[in-house]
C-alpha cells in the first residue's frame, strides 16, 4: 500500500489562496496554484466563518517594500 502523502501550508498561502478563490472562482485558483479544490473551499469557509486570519506578513501597502 502506498503512503499518503500530506502537504501543509502555511496562513499566509491560504489566506492568499483565499483572497485569489474570491477573484477568480475556487477551481479556477486551485489550478492556477496547484492545490487540489477541497482545501481552496475549506480556507474559504474557515475565513467566512472567521477561523482564518490574515496575519501581519500579508502584503499590504502599509508593509511593502517601496518605502
Amino acid at each position: 500500500m502506498a503512503k499518503r502523502i500530506t502537504k501543509t501550508y502555511d496562513q499566509e498561502f491560504k489566506f492568499q489562496a483565499v483572497k485569489l478563490a474570491q477573484e477568480i472562482g475556487g477551481h479556477k485558483a486551485a489550478e492556477e496554484l496547484g492545490v487540489p479544490s477541497g482545501p481552496i473551499y475549506a480556507w474559504v469557509k474557515a475565513f467566512k466563518e472567521g477561523r482564518l486570519e490574515a496575519k501581519t506578513a500579508v502584503h499590504a501597502p502599509s508593509n511593502g517594500l517601496i518605502p
